[in-house]
């Protein structure tokens, strides 16, 4: 019998700035699709008691080796 395939993960980055930095910063995660990487930014975000602003979010084309905006992502964070 042939085991289920799992979905394959996918790379997001995270491309953010904080009220009183200088500079954005980015954080990456892998995920299976843009609503679970979100959920893994604002976890790790509120775990920290973090409040960034969100400038945009981007997945890795393997096969164009490179950065795609996600085009259902906010400016903002639920």
């Amino acid at each position: 019998m042939k085991r289920k395939r799992d979905p394959d993960l996918k790379e997001f980055r995270f491309h953010y700035h904080y009220d009183d930095s200088l500079g954005f910063s980015d954080k990456y995660f892998m995920a299976q699709n843009f609503d679970k990487a979100k959920e893994m930014f604002e976890y790790a975000c509120c775990k920290r008691h973090l409040h960034p602003h969100l400038d945009k979010v981007e997945k890795w084309n393997r096969w164009k080796a490179s950065w795609e905006k996600v085009s259902n992502s906010h400016n903002h964070l639920n």
